[in-house]
């Protein structure tokens, strides 16, 4: 897609440009999602980049962002061990550095790896765990990706009436 391929070149030139190491970081971590769907080899390249910059100049943030792209790597090929090994660290990291947007980001992941592999009641508890938190936050994006997937796991428990409620709210949002 033209739009996607634009958002990558603008990235990467920022990257050029960008003279701080925690804005490289940060780049780096864009780029590997921007990646992640196409080219999750290249996406797994840049979040390792990423992830050992950030570890070289003590830049917890950074760290725990690039492991959740580095989780959404492995979620992407389909090593899911591996994306609940890395999500976990991730979010004990943000946990410890109190990072909310990014904890509940790594909430949802958690939830996705339970929801792909049909352990529906355990996603469940993860999605509401994030959506709070990004209740929260007040980010209503986020907090309609996990009315969404909440919505999703309740339809594949056969709980149509939840998942309904779940799909009413996201146009309420």
């Amino acid at each position: 897609n033209g739009k996607a391929q634009t958002n990558i070149d603008s990235l990467k030139l920022l990257l050029q440009q960008e003279k701080q190491d925690t804005g490289k970081v940060m780049l780096l971590t864009s780029l590997s999602f921007a990646y992640s769907s196409s080219k999750p080899d290249t996406a797994m390249l840049l979040a390792l980049q990423a992830l050992s910059l950030s570890k070289r100049i003590g830049f917890d943030k950074g760290h725990a962002t690039s492991l959740t792209e580095l989780g959404l790597a492995y979620y992407i090929e389909g090593n899911y061990p591996k994306a609940t090994e890395v999500w976990l660290q991730a979010l004990k990291l943000n946990e410890k550095i109190n990072n909310l947007d990014g904890k509940a980001r790594d909430l949802n992941a958690m939830g996705m790896i339970c929801q792909v592999q049909g352990e529906y009641h355990e996603a469940i508890d993860y999605f509401v765990k994030a959506k709070k938190i990004n209740e929260q936050i007040r980010n209503k994006r986020e907090i309609t990706i996990n009315l969404n997937n909440l919505g999703n796991s309740y339809f594949s428990l056969k709980q149509y009436d939840s998942a309904r409620f779940c799909a009413q709210q996201i146009y309420e949002i």
